[in-house]
């Protein structure tokens, strides 16, 4: 093992990469590690660069992509209580995201195929229930902000059906509205990202986004309770998340008025505006 480990480690420094078989293979079997030094380091980024520069070969990509569509991976374990497995499927979702962007610079995957990992990119986060972002000598899960990043280039893909666009919005309504403790590893921005990114490839209309922003506020208050912890956990990262989402919108953007409108109601009932008192 260590005899790869190191050949790969110095394939890392290459300009040009090139793969074996037996190293494919290898990388596969990594990319739950638990060892965060094989896991981030070694495989994603070889796998990631191998897929952006097109060092795999046809037969390569196809065993690349056997796993994620006939092992599922994105959903190994994922009605289980917390456990290690959500390394695999929180790296299996950056690794689809890489298959994804890779199909969008040069398109090898089947109508059939990318239509299943469109349809697994919607589903992940409305499934996936770790909320863990760092954790202790394992490294990054962080499910929700990976989930996110897959979430996002699925959704601006030039494939991507616009009609499926309410489910891409509802996952992100579903996390936030599930969310049970205030998150701490910047999962807000991860998951305001994408709307921002449908946005910009004109898969999410202005209006679209608002409406957006209305309902799921309108949820958010309703389920507020001031003696329920969980309810103002969720109030409080639903305004990191639009905060986030505020900057990153053009000046002109009527999204921004909805923010606005939402983050005033907020200081105005917790009295942040009263400044009398």
């Amino acid at each position: 093992m260590e005899a790869i480990i190191n050949t790969l480690q110095a394939t890392l420094n290459q300009t040009n990469l090139h793969f074996t078989d037996k190293q494919v293979t290898w990388l596969l079997n990594h990319v739950g590690a638990l060892d965060p030094a094989i896991r981030d380091d070694l495989v994603y980024q070889l796998l990631g660069r191998g897929l952006e520069s097109q060092a795999f070969t046809d037969s390569q990509k196809q065993q690349i992509i056997q796993p994620i569509l006939k092992e599922h991976w994105l959903f190994k374990s994922i009605e289980e209580p917390t456990n290690d497995r959500v390394f695999l499927r929180s790296f299996t979702a950056l690794l689809t995201t890489e298959i994804l962007l890779s199909d969008t610079t040069h398109p090898w995957l089947t109508d059939t195929t990318r239509n299943q990992l469109f349809d697994d990119a919607l589903t992940y986060l409305v499934r996936e229930h770790d909320q863990r972002g760092f954790v202790r000598n394992k490294g990054w899960a962080h499910a929700i902000a990976h989930g996110s990043d897959l979430l996002g280039v699925a959704w601006c893909h030039p494939q991507f059906p616009i009609s499926q666009s309410s489910r891409a919005l509802s996952a992100i309504q579903t996390v936030v509205q599930r969310q049970n403790r205030v998150f701490v590893a910047d999962e807000e921005a991860r998951l305001a990202h994408p709307l921002i990114m449908a946005l910009t490839a004109h898969k999410l209309t202005d209006n679209e986004l608002c409406i957006w922003l209305q309902t799921t506020n309108q949820l958010l208050i309703k389920e507020l309770n001031s003696t329920d912890l969980t309810s103002i956990y969720r109030e409080h990262n639903w305004l990191r998340l639009i905060h986030h989402l505020y900057f990153w919108l053009p000046a002109k953007n009527i999204g921004r008025l909805i923010i606005e409108q939402i983050s005033h109601q907020y200081y105005d009932k917790n009295g942040y505006l009263d400044f009398n008192s």
